[in-house]
């Protein structure tokens, strides 16, 4: 199973503070994290933000030891101190290096040989021929040397900035099942759900629009759900919108 949420590229347009919209982003990023979400579709919804909440969700993505090899300093990254850590699983932390254990890496070569940083002491030769970001298993310690490998656990999300309305992103990610989460929707405590299964997304709408506004009937869900009923206040933010409807369905995963 997998787990696709949609946010709008006007997710930041009620604040012009540097600091807030970052730390904005990162509130995604936990929510996604703590729930293990696999995609993040950013859609088209008449912002001017894609690229730089692309930018903070990738770069918290990324385990810390391996940042500075992948990111320049840039302007879209002044303010990531004071987003959270997301400690996910392939957010390793330095230790003695153990035969059978996986690690996020960058490889690279040098002379004749290839190399990757897997966030120890020492890099580590790598037999297979990958360079770039990779997943690596630790199959000798003295030599320290990794093969690429494909994770066992929860291994991070990847970013998807579409640049294309909410109906053509929604088609582009092949879903098993979509649902919108709206205020004028069901209420999810009187709808009976399949079993949530294979590719499934959520989709959020934007702090000026909803999603079905957003959508102007191009596209059907499967369902159309209100996960906050009865809230107390006259608005919802998309990033707790996201972290309390995440929170239903994590209750109905079947994996």
């Amino acid at each position: 199973m997998a787990w696709h949420v949609f946010i709008p590229d006007s997710l930041l347009e009620e604040t012009d503070d540097p600091k807030i919209r970052t730390y904005k982003v990162g509130q995604v990023a936990r929510a996604c994290a703590i729930f293990g979400v696999e995609h993040i579709w950013i859609y088209r919804a008449g912002g001017r933000d894609g690229k730089f909440i692309k930018t903070v969700l990738e770069y918290m993505e990324t385990p810390q030891y391996l940042r500075k090899r992948l990111f320049p300093i840039m302007p879209e990254l002044r303010h990531v101190g004071v987003v959270p850590p997301l400690r996910t699983p392939h957010h390793k932390l330095k230790g003695k290096p153990k035969v059978g254990e996986i690690r996020e890496g960058y490889a690279f070569r040098k002379g004749k040989r290839v190399y990757a940083d897997i966030g120890l002491d020492e890099l580590a030769l790598v037999e297979g021929g990958v360079e770039g970001r990779a997943t690596f298993r630790i199959v000798s310690t003295r030599p320290l040397k990794v093969v690429p490998a494909k994770p066992e656990e929860y291994w991070g999300y990847r970013v998807h900035l579409s640049r294309k309305p909410l109906a053509k992103t929604l088609k582009k990610a092949h879903l098993d099942l979509a649902i919108a989460t709206s205020r004028k929707g069901r209420d999810v405590r009187e709808v009976s759900l399949p079993p949530l299964e294979g590719e499934v997304g959520i989709a959020f709408g934007s702090p000026r629009k909803g999603v079905m506004e957003l959508l102007g009937g191009e596209y059907e869900f499967d369902f159309v759900l209100n996960t906050i009923p009865n809230q107390k206040t006259k608005t919802v933010r998309t990033e707790e919108a996201l972290l309390a409807t995440l929170a239903i369905f994590n209750l109905m995963r079947r994996d």
